[in-house]
């Protein structure tokens, strides 16, 4: 016993380490039954953490009998398998080691050493899935002392532990590793990984077994229903949709720069001028530093107003005359809402509607 664990003389249980998670189960002692949420190791013992109060249901001496969850061992094997797979392609192909990983159930983050372009990561998930579904390659487990270590090191991706009984665990032509973790026996019991994270270059995240083949079923529905609506081929839908965005690129262009000419335009023709102050006011919806930049064009002694979408006021302010945070307060104490600046520059969103801002600023 050790707080809310159980110490058995013996387990199958895998507990957390390795960047692995633990696995879960159930411990039977005579008919009751102990749920086994998480196991974790502290020097020699294996510590099977117990979601209940442990003491008043098991004491020391007692007999019982342990039970993986099998779904939930395997679902971590593959994912497991899968990451050794992966590290070692990206490591053959282009030399990058793998940094950091995380496995859990059907599930993997990993992070490299060094960033991969697309094209690179294309062509290392192609041979991936090859490998692990149209292949069949068999996994090897090999249990050696630390002195027999040197016959293989030339060999071993990643670290070599320094002393004690070394577990190698091989993919022939493609991996050899020192690990103790939990694998499978052939690369198509991994099958095809969903990757639905490519961050940075360097940032994967993927989904193995149940979860990516759900995944796949559900995109793979999706795409053919927006292929109807768009009425084209669903191998043409990608081709489409970077089209859309290419479009969707070239009009923000056109947005911002008829934006930047009804900027200029204000500048020079503003709305009102008062003890020498030129006023401009905008209805535009713009990125602020897009905003900010072109603003630094404006004539001395220029108070900009501008509304956006969602009542959001921006108020830009060149001269000491007038100051944009003390114009900002006086609309939100009319209007109410929440916001903030300096002298020249401040933003925020009203409660209300502003009707007539050059009105409520006394203009």
């Amino acid at each position: 016993m050790k707080g809310e664990g159980v110490i058995l003389d013996r387990t199958l249980f895998y507990p957390q380490g390795g960047g692995q998670v633990s696995d879960k189960g159930k411990l039977d002692k005579e008919g009751l039954i102990l749920k086994v949420e998480t196991v974790s190791k502290e020097g020699n013992d294996i510590i099977h953490h117990i979601s209940s109060n442990v003491e008043s249901k098991i004491k020391i001496g007692d007999i019982v009998t342990g039970e993986i969850d099998w779904n939930y061992r395997y679902g971590v094997m593959r994912a497991h398998s899968a990451q050794h797979i992966l590290s070692a392609l990206i490591k053959n192909k282009f030399n990058i080691d793998t940094a950091h990983a995380n496995i859990s159930f059907e599930d993997v983050s990993l992070q490299i050493a060094q960033d991969i372009n697309d094209i690179q990561f294309k062509e290392v998930i192609h041979e991936f899935n090859r490998v692990c579904t149209i292949e069949n390659h068999k996994f090897h487990t090999t249990l050696i002392q630390s002195d027999e270590i040197k016959n293989f090191t030339e060999n071993i991706r990643g670290k070599i532990p320094e002393q004690g009984e070394i577990r190698l665990v091989e993919l022939k032509n493609y991996d050899l590793i020192c690990c103790g973790g939990t694998h499978v026996k052939n690369s198509t019991e991994i099958g095809p990984i969903f990757v639905y994270e490519f961050n940075k270059g360097r940032n994967i995240k993927f989904k193995v077994g149940l979860n990516s083949i759900n995944q796949f079923s559900a995109d793979n529905i999706d795409i053919l229903r927006y292929a109807q609506l768009l009425n084209i081929p669903a191998s043409e839908i990608l081709q489409n949709f970077q089209m859309q965005l290419d479009k969707k690129t070239t009009l923000q262009q056109n947005y911002i720069n008829l934006a930047n000419i009804a900027l200029e335009f204000v500048s020079l023709h503003p709305i009102t001028i008062i003890k020498n102050v030129k006023v401009g006011l905008l209805e535009l919806n713009l990125e602020y530093k897009i905003i900010h930049k072109q603003f630094k064009e404006f004539p001395v002694d220029y108070l900009l107003i501008i509304k956006q979408e969602n009542n959001k006021i921006l108020v830009l302010s060149n001269t000491e005359k007038v100051k944009a945070n003390e114009v900002l307060e006086t609309l939100l104490k009319r209007y109410g809402g929440k916001g903030g600046g300096n002298p020249h520059s401040a933003q925020g969103t009203l409660n209300e509607e502003p009707e007539e801002l050059l009105s409520d600023l006394g203009f």
